[in-house]
């Protein structure tokens, strides 16, 4: 009997010794202090090709494993690489930290000391991460203000100086400013509605007169998204709508030169088209920017006005304001 259970108690043993050795008994604690900068985007860290999170800004990751090598990455990018020899029963410490690049942050793993990596996570105010934690999904409603200046593809004489040198307006092109709101209905589908203001000069600028057109617009855009990676960050939207022109006013200030005049013409409502391709990028998770171009149709019809200006000359009368506009903005999502 003693036998038997002496047995018993090595086989028990022999168990036991091989369940301890199969624990994890090692830790790689992963963390990512606050920043500002590329805080909109989670990156995906991967021990020997698996991911094992997404680490999102101000935030850390205990990754319990058995003792071995580690080959760590972020993206499976190879220049990221850090690689660990992990003994039982150790902590080691890797921070996730961010180079600034002139489109988007460049992130990097580095190991750290235990000492200053703690201090970090404890005094920065960083949240748990869980392996199965879902990443925050992107926020769907954005607001802000698009600038513009773009040039028209017709201009209409208004004064030749005395070097025989035109000075032309154009109904297209110009300066803008806009207030915009866009909605994410889908991953690859965008809705934008935008008011604007734009206004064209003369060109060349002259000291003795000046002549401007103004006009408002109203817009509805659907756009396709193409995301970059994972489109957390980075987008392009393709897309075009419809657009309604309203306040349409010509203003002519010539008095002062010889055989000049002082005029003011009003243009009816009028609808046109445009195209146009953006590029978006968050610099942080509620704010963002974009760059693009748009192409833009649109023609005027004289409504009233004064007598000075010929109403019969085509020019004035059904005036082309197309064009193409270079815009940028600055958006807050919510």
């Amino acid at each position: 009997m003693k036998r038997i259970f002496f047995v018993l108690i090595f086989i028990f043993g022999i168990i036991y010794s091989s369940f301890c050795n199969d624990t994890l008994t090692t830790k790689i604690i992963f963390y990512r202090e606050s920043n500002f900068y590329g805080s909109a985007l989670s990156y995906k860290i991967f021990s020997n090709d698996s991911m094992i999170v997404k680490l999102a800004n101000n935030s850390y990751f205990v990754y319990d494993c058995k003792p071995g090598k580690y080959k760590l990455m972020i993206d499976r990018n190879p220049n990221t690489q850090v690689n660990i020899s992990a003994e039982e029963g150790k902590t080691y410490y890797v921070r996730l930290g961010l180079n600034a690049g002139f489109w988007s942050a460049k992130p990097e793993l580095l190991l750290v000391d235990s000492e200053m990596a703690s201090y970090r996570i404890s005094n920065g105010k960083m949240r748990k991460t869980d392996k199965n934690l879902i990443p925050l999904d992107r926020l769907k409603h954005r607001i802000g203000i698009n600038l513009a200046f773009g040039g028209g593809f017709d201009n209409f004489t208004m004064f030749t100086t005395t070097d025989n040198d035109n000075a032309n307006i154009s109904f297209g092109g110009g300066y803008g400013l806009g207030i915009k709101y866009g909605y994410e209905v889908k991953k690859h589908l965008d809705i934008a509605l935008e008011a604007n203001y734009q206004f064209s000069l003369l060109r060349p600028y002259l000291k003795n007169a000046t002549t401007t057109f103004r006009r408002g617009y109203l817009s509805i855009t659907p756009s396709f998204i193409i995301p970059i990676k994972d489109g957390d960050v980075m987008r392009m939207k393709i897309g075009g709508g419809y657009d309604l022109y309203i306040d349409n006013v010509l203003t002519v200030s010539g008095a002062n030169v010889k055989n000049g005049f002082n005029e003011t013409w009003r243009y009816k409502l009028a609808s046109g088209f445009h195209a146009a391709v953006n590029f978006e990028v968050n610099f942080s998770r509620k704010w963002s920017v974009n760059y693009g171009l748009k192409y833009y149709y649109v023609k005027y019809s004289y409504k009233s006005g004064g007598v000075s200006l010929e109403p019969d000359a085509d020019g004035l009368k059904i005036p082309n304001g197309s064009g193409i506009d270079f815009m940028t903005g600055i958006y807050y999502h919510f």
